[in-house]
């Protein structure tokens, strides 16, 4: 049973990059009212610690972490009720702010309000890094130059797109997981979006029967450095995403399975009796 709806959504993620690009068009304004680059930078830290910044950032991270919850609910209904089990996920959705869900929806608003308050320190790093290597010069005259001023702007808008595009996708699989895992789902298939622009390593794991509770590392099994165990969704630009196992009559036989390490093709029958799963 596959939705495109287990992705993460693209309005989702429109939205919290608009709002980024605005955050963006506030630091890129500040140009205007230093006379030097370190005098810029020091406007990027205090507007960091201001109350207004703050508040700001902190709205921001909840609408989107509520805008995502909501989808994500949203797909589970779907998928539950294709599969016969909308009443049991039903009761489960109404409980679960106060359980597992709720603590892990906690966690990605300070997540994310942490992550937005971080970017004018991110952007005054970036930039310190950038002169230091192609050697700016010092004087108000190259300071205030349109170059120098669209590389603030350009840099704030790749922070933007980097930002809004990895945590739509790691907020989306985290909840996803959470309600997985509430639930009894543990088993997941993983997808890729299928194009061009996926990793190798992750369309090595396109189709793949993963559990939540086993996080595969990618990267090591082709052979490439380990960025770690982690599932699809949760690592920079990652657009992958779990689609948690409801109905085991529609997964197809043989199939590839993830566990301890390694990729296996598995019939049903082996599958069964190396996990002990009654409903595969």
């Amino acid at each position: 049973m596959k939705f495109t709806a287990w992705e993460a959504r693209r309005h989702i993620e429109s939205s919290y990059k608009a709002a980024l690009f605005r955050l963006g068009r506030r630091l890129e304004s500040f140009t205007e009212n230093a006379d030097s680059i370190s005098e810029l930078i020091t406007l990027f830290h205090q507007y960091s610690k201001t109350k207004t910044f703050g508040d700001w950032a902190q709205a921001l991270a909840h609408t989107f972490v509520t805008n995502t919850l909501e989808e994500n609910a949203r797909t589970w209904r779907q998928a539950a009720a294709m599969s016969g089990q909308g009443g049991i996920i039903r009761e489960a959705l109404k409980q679960e702010m106060y359980g597992p869900v709720g603590r892990r929806v906690d966690e990605l608003i300070a997540e994310n309000a942490n992550y937005i308050k971080s970017v004018p320190l991110i952007l005054g790093e970036d930039l310190t890094k950038h002169i230091q290597t192609k050697a700016f010069e010092g004087s108000r005259t190259a300071y205030q130059s349109e170059e120098f001023k669209s590389l603030v702007g350009d840099m704030s808008r790749n922070h933007a797109r980097l930002i809004s595009r990895t945590e739509t996708a790691k907020a989306m699989s985290a909840l996803t997981q959470a309600r997985a895992e509430a639930t009894g789902h543990d088993w997941y298939i993983w997808h890729t979006t299928k194009d061009q622009r996926v990793r190798d390593s992750h369309r090595h794991m396109d189709g793949v029967l993963c559990r939540f509770s086993d996080p595969p590392a990618p990267e090591e099994l082709i052979g490439e450095r380990s960025a770690g165990s982690y599932g699809p969704g949760n690592i920079y630009n990652c657009r992958c995403y779990a689609e948690p196992v409801f109905l085991w009559e529609e997964v197809s036989w043989p199939h590839r399975i993830y566990a301890n390490g390694a990729i296996s093709v598995m019939t049903e029958r082996q599958f069964r009796e190396t996990f002990g799963l009654e409903a595969a």
